[in-house]
């Protein structure tokens, strides 16, 4: 699970997301994420109903939270609001790790290449 300091919690927050960020659209997932005057990164996953029930959504929450928490280091200093699809269910963790890295390398959101 992601640390305490780098978790978005409040819905204020997610909607400033939502409102001032930028979207990246994936196969299985969407990030939205904007600058931050903080010096660490902060994440925060969005799993909509459509995805399935309580325990499906929850599996995916702690899936997208574990590839999220091993690579932090990897990710540019922003705020980052993640909502998995409805396709996302059926992955594995080594699958939506190697997504998530290889859209944010595409987009220059990891550390020492160029920032958006």
């Amino acid at each position: 699970m992601l640390s305490r300091i780098n978790r978005l919690k409040k819905r204020k927050e997610f909607n400033y997301v939502y409102k001032k960020g930028e979207v990246i659209h994936a196969p299985n997932f969407i990030i939205h994420f904007v600058k931050t005057y903080k010096p660490y990164i902060q994440i925060g996953i969005s799993v909509s109903k459509q995805v399935g029930n309580s325990v499906v959504r929850s599996r995916v929450k702690r899936i997208f939270s574990e590839a999220c928490r091993t690579n932090l280091d990897q990710f540019a200093i922003r705020n980052y609001v993640i909502t998995p699809r409805q396709s996302a269910k059926d992955k594995s963790s080594v699958e939506i790790e190697k997504e998530i890295l290889s859209v944010l390398k595409k987009n220059g959101l990891l550390r020492g290449e160029k920032n958006v």
